[in-house]
């Protein structure tokens, strides 16, 4: 049993240093998602109880290739094979941050990303039928400078990474630009909070048991998202893919997503897209001991914008890792991080918390 005295004094005790440390405008829009994902923690954490059964194998982590430019497109986030039964729900929130710096040119274009991304996701699955599911993913986005330069290039030096244009670039500073034949299509310097892109997705049952099941998946992402501000495309997008869950072994699990999303637009802010894209992740779940399991997901995608020569613009792949507690019957908690595998062509590293509730299995 946790002690809620103590975790609740270590997440003010987190709060304030926070607050004590970072400094400018954008510490406010940063500690609303801090702050957000503290209060996921803290209300699960409190509920602690010994370990149930539910299957914590199958869920894979609630994210994907964090580069601004590529989420303003369809692609579905990672999805469980197996649907809930009719009439009930399924909750899950996401916090992403992202760290960004990628300075990057060619004969025609240029691209100058320096940002810090809080990207956080409310989704909410309904069951229509045992066979017949309902998903709503609802995104909320704020960028700026953020606040962790120094720390991530501190980071750096003491393991002799390599600190790419850090060393060059002032701290903290926003800025997004895009230039393609002397031409700017893209340049922000200016930090927002906006909604994104809503996405409504159904899916079937192809298989339904206890060690494997497949189910098929189709959605449609909504231009709700600001284009200005780089939260939304303008165009709504189609997507489907299939998934599949399959158990190894009572400690092994696996989760594999395939699909391809339709761009709803040929171009954006006047940059070629391309006419669609496909996307994968494959997840590996390990449980060492009952309520805790460690995963691995690699995933990515072809490249939206065909025609660039910039690697941040073309194909991706990046690997995830982290872990998943399982606070009570119907509650867990992933604690992630995800490094880019083809360098330059994603941000460097992104740290994931998402909480997941399930009402119907308490």
């Amino acid at each position: 049993m946790i002690d809620t005295l103590s975790f609740r004094n270590n997440i003010f005790s987190c709060r304030t240093n926070f607050i004590n440390n970072a400094a400018g405008s954008s510490v406010r829009g940063v500690f609303l998602w801090l702050s957000t994902a503290c209060i996921t923690i803290y209300t699960a954490c409190i509920s602690h109880q010994a370990s149930a059964n539910y299957p914590i194998g199958f869920e894979p982590y609630a994210t994907r290739d964090q580069n601004i430019f590529n989420l303003l497109h369809g692609q579905a986030l990672p999805t469980n094979a197996s649907l809930i039964d009719r009439s009930q729900s399924k909750w899950n929130t996401s916090l992403v941050i992202t760290n960004t710096l990628n300075i990057e040119s060619n004969n025609n274009e240029s691209i100058y990303l320096d940002y810090e991304s809080y990207r956080f996701n409310l989704s909410y699955q309904y069951g229509l039928s045992k066979n017949w599911n309902l998903k709503l993913d609802v995104p909320l986005v704020h960028t700026s400078g953020g606040v962790f330069d120094s720390a991530i290039d501190d980071w750096h030096k003491f393991f002799n990474m390599d600190r790419g244009s850090r060393p060059y670039v002032v701290d903290n500073q926003y800025r997004i630009n895009y230039a393609y034949r002397n031409q700017t299509l893209v340049d922000l310097e200016e930090s927002s909070t906006t909604i994104g892109d809503i996405q409504l997705a159904i899916a079937h049952t192809l298989k339904d048991e206890e060690a494997s099941s497949m189910s098929v998946w189709a959605s449609v992402k909504l231009p709700t998202g600001d284009e200005d501000y780089l939260s939304g495309s303008g165009a709504a997008d189609i997507s489907a893919w299939f998934a599949m869950n399959q158990a190894v072994s009572e400690n092994w699990f696996f989760n594999l997503n395939a699909g391809a999303v339709i761009l709803g637009q040929n171009e954006f802010n006047n940059m070629p897209l391309s006419d669609y894209a496909v996307y994968g992740h494959a997840m590996l779940n390990w449980l060492p001991i009952e309520g805790f399991s460690l995963k691995l997901q690699l995933q990515g995608h072809s490249s939206y914008y065909d025609e660039s020569q910039l690697k941040i613009l073309g194909d991706t792949a990046l690997l995830t890792f982290g872990g998943t507690i399982q606070i009570n019957q119907c509650q867990q908690i992933d604690i992630a991080m995800s490094e880019d595998i083809i360098v330059e062509a994603s941000p460097d590293a992104s740290l994931i918390i998402s909480w997941h509730h399930y009402p119907g299995t308490c």
